[in-house]
Parts: C-alpha cells; structure tokens; sequence
C-alpha cells in the first residue's frame, strides 16, 4: 500500500502554486511489517513515485530477504559480440553516476551490440538450475536531464522524444525544453530560454543553470531504441557478471 500527499491542501483562501509541497514537514516512512509506504509533503519525484525506490529497492529487499533473492541498485544490460554470443551483465553505480548512459552504450566496437533490460533497479534470484537470473521491476526509467545529449547518450535522447514528463528543467520558447549540456546541440540564438525557476531569457551569463542539477524526465522503457527483447521476460536474464564501479 502506497500513500503520497504533498501536503499542500486548498483550503478557503489559500492560492495554488506551480509546484505544491511542503518541505518544511517532509516525512517519507516505510512501514516492512505491513508492506506500506506514507510519504508527506515532498515534491521530489524519488518521494512521490513511490513504485520506485521506496518499493523496488527498499520494501524489495525487505521481501527479497524473507524470500530468498536480492533487490538491487543495478542496471542490467545484454552484450553481444561480433560471433553473435549474447552475455547479460548487471552494474551498481551510484545515483548520477553513468548508469543510464552505460545501460544505453551504444559500442564503439566494430560487431558489438549492446541492449538495455533496465538501468537502475534489478530484482534477482538463481532459478531452478543455479542460474543468476534478473528483472527490471520497473516500466520506465528516470534519468538525470542535465548531461544528457546526443553526444553523451543518443540512446536516451531518441526516447524521451514523445510521451515523457520533464521535471525542473527549462523550456524554451517554441514548447521544447532545454538544460545543461544541451548548448551545442540546440541554437539558442533562435529561441528564448525560460529557466526552471521562472527567469525568462535566461542566458548562460545570468550566474546560475537553467534547470536543476537534479532534474529529471521519465518516460517509458519501451521507447528505448535499444530496449532488450527479453526485458519484459518474468523468468529474467541470466547475469554472468555484476560489475561495481
């Protein structure tokens, strides 16, 4: 059971504001005897998208324990290489670290083929034959917008192109949105920049970024050009390796 409130009501002569939340009052509990999540007052999408970390990775290793596999802070990925030999890796890295941009690599390696199954969360188990076997519990991912470009992840920019939410980023003045990383790929000269806290012609020279360092967008992992066939598969992949970094 799950319960997010950002815990800003409209009550008789209160205004409504663009981002709702009450920072001064945030409380994000997890309740593993009942299998419940109560999360009050945060506007933080980690804190409100409560299938996410608060149950895939948190209440998740609480039931991976009393059942016998493991939820992990891992991205998973297929390799392919030139002979047509399929391995499946899993990698835990920090938030903000490269997961998403590793989980999405697009080889410079002549033959090699990388494929992505999910790039931050696996729930893992070793099934009947003692195979390491994995799954991405989630339907999206949930990547950090700043530093995400053609040139460091096209993958990724291929597939927030449609049915994606951005948060805390700036929009530009045809309806696109912009943010660090994207000066040399968008012609700024052709558009007004409006930052993520409101400042209109916003420019790099007015001393502060354009959107928050944490800003986000999500968007299906269906969408993802290089999306694993298997990724769906509730038997899992089978990992031949975790890789720490």
């Amino acid at each position: 059971k799950c319960l997010h409130s950002v815990g800003y009501p409209l009550s008789n002569g209160r205004s409504d504001v663009p981002w709702p939340c009450n920072p001064d009052q945030t409380v994000i509990t997890h309740f593993p005897q009942n299998n419940e999540i109560i999360s009050f007052g945060s506007g933080y999408g980690g804190n409100s998208l409560l299938g996410k970390k608060c149950f895939a990775l948190r209440l998740g290793s609480i039931l991976a324990k009393q059942e016998g596999w493991l939820a992990e802070h891992m991205l998973i990925l297929g390799i392919t290489n030139p002979a047509g030999v399929k391995k499946y890796i899993a990698a835990a890295f920090p938030s903000a670290c490269g997961k998403t941009n590793l989980a999405m690599m697009r080889p410079s390696l002549p033959g090699w083929k990388v494929e992505c199954v999910g790039d931050d969360i696996a729930w893992m188990r070793f099934d009947d034959n003692g195979v390491l076997r994995a799954i991405n519990p989630e339907n999206g991912f949930f990547g950090v917008a700043p530093g995400t470009s053609y040139a460091t992840n096209p993958q990724a920019m291929e597939t927030i192109k449609k049915n994606t939410v951005f948060t805390n980023v700036a929009e530009t003045s045809d309806g696109g949105v912009f943010w660090e990383g994207l000066e040399d790929e968008m012609d700024l000269s052709q558009v007004s920049v409006t930052s993520w806290l409101g400042e209109e012609n916003w420019t790099k020279e007015s001393g502060k970024p354009s959107s928050h360092p944490n800003s986000r967008f999500c968007t299906p992992s269906g969408q993802c050009p290089v999306i694993d066939p298997a990724w769906e598969d509730p038997a899992g992949v089978p990992i031949s390796a975790i890789l720490f970094g």
